[in-house]
């Protein structure tokens, strides 16, 4: 009885209502009839036959039953040993009761093969249930990423199973434009397709370190929907109750466009289609009156594509340097009497607010529309927290809730050393699954203009479907509850236990999906002393971890963690967790070595020491984590020079450094490192060294081990060195700059 999201009431039975090839049912009318014969269609791919459907057969097995008292998306689903009746007074109602029904049926429902059984149980229930919030959405770029048309239909299959509605499609932004426009035939030809740097490497992320395309160089990666592409994904998602919003952002998030048609451009060319983060140049020109008519004509044919209510225009992040200098946006600006720049920004907002009314559709942007003066009847996508949404909402406006650290799919949802290297940032399931939709600061009245909620994935890290999945699931399933579920209703300990059964259903679609908040947190503190305190957590209370020492698996044989424990020599620890016995995390991994330098003297002969704790932050078994806010990593913004001096002449062959590569940030791993040694501590000699030079120019967010080996000696002084990137190189992020080392702990033996 494993339903997401929960429905309003659900009372269970005794026994089970069997389907097999022998079921009848019975529709009213040839709605009912489409949305019947596409769920039950499933019972052919699994097992090789299809219930006979049939209109008005009173004496039917699964019976649907008009009903007008119920609500607009609300049904009841009563199933009985003998007989399954539906009942709803809309399309959409009886097409979520069928979701129900495909979630009280065993996973193997889910196969991609047929199995073997002849007769499937449903257990006796009665359902009666009805959504919280009418605007219950999934939003997906497919700009940074293209899906195709077959990818698009699974997306939203995958929404009509948890009872999503709203697809938001994130079509254009400066890496590329996605949707046919028969006017500017260029959007397509030049705009949907940019040089390929995408990386594949989960071990890595370089999306602001990316070549920008040159003169000469071949765009090869893209693709576009044709407008009989969208017809059709249009169609699809209506027999799905999913209505379509699309988004054409502007003004900023246009180097696409731009590059197809510069003339809409303040800035000076030639442009490309971005390779990855883009931040300048990339903003349509407000000044001119040919930006208007090119905007008009866009948007006039991609509305006549999509028959919802609402044409989402972005808004967001949008670059005005170019408007502070451009002649044309000056001259605007003194003619329309705007103070700044922002009320630039507000005065185009307002006027394309007024195409996209003249179409009798209503405006979406993102919440920095609010900037400079909100249009007239505009609705705001609040995602920079929920300030701009509680705004938008007692101004009177209507808002959609979905503010980044709690509906960015797109975000890491796990500890970092245990996630693919995939987005920035956080937004743990948790979090998304308890965040309050409308917020208590405002009033009852001001609260129904919160439309409801949606999950975002954008798709900067994203490169294939198994990356969309991984990302997606099972956070969406978070979103979806919170926008079905009262919010009384929710019980964080009873989701978790339900999302099991969704990850039967997920392995039997074959698709990837994060077990994050399963997965066994390891924390630790290290001492200069020589020893490691660890600490072992899931996110999901009521799991059982087990865990081993000497590097092997961890069943529930192994160890079972009950309170936090220290490590005084050499150790690799895994763990995972379990319930009832049964594994539900992947195994975490951390080696933790306990070495010959702990504890040592550290001289700095480097210039800044940011902390007086670097002095022993460098012995202390400490070991930073895949984030360059962990305080274990040590920062120097010079080159480094450091002395470990050892109490006694030690016995030593190898230093290992780990450096944190962050190159958007400006931490770049050293350009070569070497090692010096002193059985005196005053006559050096070098041990070893290491040249990294090529390693250190490539951009992207990771750790790199070095391992320096040389000849056993006994020491007395050992010297590291390293020089760091100066200046960084063209092509890269922060350009010119001198970049810093971060390093988390010198490792000797």
């Amino acid at each position: 009885m494993a339903i997401i999201p929960l429905p309003t009431e659900l009372t269970k039975g005794q026994g089970y209502f069997i389907i097999n090839k022998h079921t009848s049912i019975s529709v009213e009318n040839i709605e009912q009839l489409n949305i019947a014969s596409n769920f039950f269609q499933r019972f052919n791919q699994v097992s090789g036959w299809v219930p006979v459907i049939t209109m008005n057969n009173t004496n039917a097995n699964i019976v649907f039953i008009s009903e007008n008292t119920l609500k607009e998306e609300a049904y009841e689903l009563d199933v009985a040993l003998d007989k399954i009746t539906i009942k709803s007074a809309s399309g959409s109602g009886f097409f979520y009761a069928l979701q129900s029904l495909g979630q009280l049926l065993p996973p193997l429902f889910y196969a991609q093969k047929k199995v073997s059984i002849r007769n499937w149980g449903v257990p006796v229930t009665t359902i009666k249930d009805e959504p919280a919030f009418k605007w219950r959405g999934y939003m997906l770029d497919v700009s940074r990423h293209f899906f195709d048309k077959a990818q698009i239909k699974d997306v939203l299959d995958f929404m009509a199973e948890v009872k999503l509605n709203r697809f938001h499609w994130h079509l254009s932004d400066d890496n590329g434009w996605r949707i046919e426009i028969k006017k500017y035939p260029k959007l397509t030809e030049v705009g949907a397709w940019r040089v390929n740097h995408n990386a594949t490497d989960e071990n890595t992320s370089n999306w602001w370190g990316r070549p920008t395309q040159k003169e000469g160089d071949k765009a090869t990666y893209g693709g576009f929907y044709t407008q009989e592409d969208i017809k059709e994904i249009v169609a699809y998602a209506k027999e799905r109750y999913i209505e379509i919003i699309p988004e054409i952002d502007m003004p900023g998030h246009s180097l696409a466009a731009i590059a197809a048609y510069p003339e809409i451009s303040c800035a000076q060319g030639p442009f490309f289609v971005g390779t990855g983060g883009v931040v300048k140049n990339n903003t349509y020109c407000p000044g001119k009156e040919i930006t208007f008519e090119f905007v008009e004509n866009v948007l006039g044919e991609v509305m006549n594509l999509f028959p919802f209510d609402y044409m989402h225009i972005g808004g967001d992040e949008c670059n005005k340097e170019a408007w502070e200098v451009d002649p044309d946006c000056q001259k605007r600006m003194q003619e329309e009497n705007l103070a700044d720049v922002h009320e630039l920004q507000s005065y185009f907002v307002k006027r394309v607010e007024r195409i996209v009314n003249a179409h009798h559709k209503n405006m979406i942007g993102w919440d920095e529309i609010l900037e400079g003066g909100l249009a007239p009847n505009a609705t705001v996508m609040s995602w920079r927290g929920e300030k701009g949404g509680i705004a938008a909402a007692r101004q009177g406006h209507d808002v959609i809730m979905t503010p980044a650290r709690f509906c960015y799919l797109d975000l890491k949802q796990g500890d970092d050393d245990l996630e693919p290297n995939l987005g920035y940032a956080y937004t743990f399931l948790k979090d998304t699954y308890n965040y309050k939709i409308i917020s208590d600061s405002l009033t009852t009245e001001q609260g129904k203009h919160v439309l409801g909620v949606q999950g975002n994935l954008w798709t900067e890290s994203i490169t294939n479907w198994g990356q969309l999945t991984y990302m997606t699931f099972p956070r969406l399933y978070a979103v979806a509850e919170n926008g079905w579920t009262n919010q009384t209703a929710k019980n964080w300990n009873g989701f978790t236990d339900r999302l099991l059964t969704q990850f039967k259903r997920l392995d039997e679609k074959g698709e990837r999906y994060a077990t994050s908040a399963y997965n066994v947190r390891i924390d630790h503190k290290g001492y200069k002393g020589g020893f490691v305190d660890v600490s072992l957590k899931t996110e999901v209370d009521d799991l059982d971890i087990y865990y081993t020492l000497d590097g092997s698996q961890p069943a529930t044989t192994s160890m079972k963690y009950n309170h936090p424990f220290s490590i005084k020599t050499t150790t690799t620890l895994k763990a995972t967790s379990f319930k009832n016995t049964k594994q539900v995390g992947i195994i975490s991994e951390k080696h933790f070595p306990i070495h010959k330098g702990v504890g040592q003297e550290v001289v700095f002969h480097s210039p800044t020491i940011h902390d007086e704790k670097m002095r022993y932050g460098l012995v202390d078994l400490n070991f930073g984590k895949l984030s360059n806010g962990d305080r274990n990593w040590q920062i120097f913004d010079d080159d480094l020079d450091v002395d470990l001096v050892f109490e006694t002449a030690t016995e030593m062959e190898s230093v290992e450094i780990t450096s944190l590569r962050f190159t958007n940030s400006g931490f770049y791993i050293p350009e070569n490192i070497e090692i010096y040694g002193a059985a005196d501590g005053v006559s050096f000699v070098k041990l070893a060294d290491v040249n990294q030079l090529e390693k250190s120019q490539i951009q992207g967010r990771n750790k790199i081990k070095t391992i320096l080996n040389f000849d056993k000696t006994l020491l007395k002084v050992i010297k590291i060195k390293a020089k760091r990137v100066n200046p960084i190189p063209q092509g890269h992020r922060r350009v010119g700059d001198a970049s810093k080392i971060l390093i988390d702990e010198i490792v000797v033996f």
